[in-house]
């Protein structure tokens, strides 16, 4: 599953109620106090799978990939150029993060927060290293986000994902196993700023897709006599809600990036990280105006079922009005009184259905020079 992409499914959804289908429920694995340190692994939690990439910024032609078997494989030579990628695919192992932990020389309380999934995106920095914590997006039949940490050193960047298929990082790989572009003759920064922006660009495929079916509901509001289920509006607009509680922290910290001055950042990977920071703002604007959208195709539902009731109690009212004449007629005629000329009278019946038929066509030729049969 490729993120940011995915079949557009519809389904219905069960009374457990629509945000609870879009986020999951906010769990520390810690109890209140506790003291800082590796939290348990989670239940749910994927064994881990790690992947390294090699390159040399002073040696372009140098590039290596492959799976780490055991922890022996990380331990080789390494120039003092040289710049690693590791990157962890799944949480399920506390030994691994710790084992990472102590190869790099990271911040216990980074490893924690590593842990705890439910982290917004920010960044921090820890001496020797940068944290940085950034959220990615992937939508199949609903929206999901998956917390990716990143620790960027002089010559290390590790990421840890959850486990879950398919990343937003691939692009970054085969920019890296091409021979083509600038990003193997650069450091840290760079790489990190390409990890980062791929993460951010990964929103664009999911908020074109909600763009394509607030179009699409719109389409079929404005058709006549075609309805939208107003649960299918509602769980849209909580989708968007989720979408933006992700990426509204990114944009704090990537700005954080633009301004503090580190020297894991240089001045060039600042000048791109301003492209990150307008593609955030981008993502920002539309959800926000999609958000608005939701809200205005709601009141639009509404307005239109309120319309078509109106229209129905219109019709029911005509015909009413009517037979209102009519229903007098036959009821006077209908009583039991002995002293009533007419219905003793050869032509009464027939005068009885010409004054009714003649206050019928009265009453609609009335209805219709007022106008009231159009809509």
């Amino acid at each position: 599953m490729a993120r940011g992409k995915g079949k557009r499914k519809h389904k219905n959804r069960g009374p457990g109620g629509l945000l609870s289908q879009v986020s999951r429920p906010f769990k520390r694995t810690t109890r209140p106090g506790s003291r800082a340190g590796l939290p348990d692994v989670q239940a749910d939690a994927v064994p881990p799978r790690a992947t390294v990439i090699r390159f040399d910024p002073e040696r372009t032609d140098f590039f290596g990939e492959r799976e780490l078997s055991g922890w022996g494989e990380l331990d080789v030579p390494r120039a003092p150029s040289e710049v690693i990628w590791l990157n962890i695919d799944g949480l399920g192992n506390a030994d691994w993060i710790r084992r990472v932990g102590e190869a790099f020389d990271l911040h216990l309380l980074a490893l924690e927060d590593v842990m705890h999934v439910h982290q917004r995106a920010k960044v921090e920095a820890y001496g020797n290293h940068l944290f940085i914590v950034a959220r990615m997006a992937s939508y199949e039949d609903q929206l999901r986000t998956e917390q990716l940490s990143l620790f960027v050193g002089r010559d290390f960047v590790v990421t840890f994902q959850e486990g879950r298929p398919g990343d937003s990082l691939e692009p970054v790989r085969q920019r890296l196993r091409s021979s083509h572009g600038m990003l193997r003759a650069r450091g840290t920064d760079h790489l990190a700023y390409a990890i980062l922006d791929a993460v951010i660009d990964g929103y664009f495929p999911i908020v074109e897709l909600y763009g394509d079916r607030l179009n699409e509901l719109d389409d079929r509001l404005s058709e006549t006599g075609n309805t939208v289920p107003l649960g299918e509006i509602h769980h849209i607009r909580s989708e968007l809600l989720l979408l933006r509680r992700a990426i509204w922290p990114h944009r704090e910290a990537v700005n954080h990036l633009l301004r503090e001055d580190t020297p894991l950042i240089s001045a060039d990977a600042r000048i791109y990280l301003r492209d990150c920071y307008d593609h955030t703002l981008q993502i920002i604007d539309v959800v926000e105006t999609y958000r608005e959208m939701c809200g205005d195709l709601r009141d639009f539902h509404l307005s239109a079922a309120s319309h078509r009731a109106n229209e129905i109690m219109k019709v029911l009212t005509i015909i009413s009005t009517i037979f209102i004449p009519l229903s007098f007629i036959a009821g006077v005629y209908g009583m039991n009184f002995d002293n009533m000329p007419e219905l003793h009278w050869t032509y009464g019946y027939g005068f009885a259905l010409i004054v009714m038929g003649t206050s019928a066509a009265g009453l609609v030729a009335f209805i219709a020079r007022r106008g009231w049969f159009r809509v």
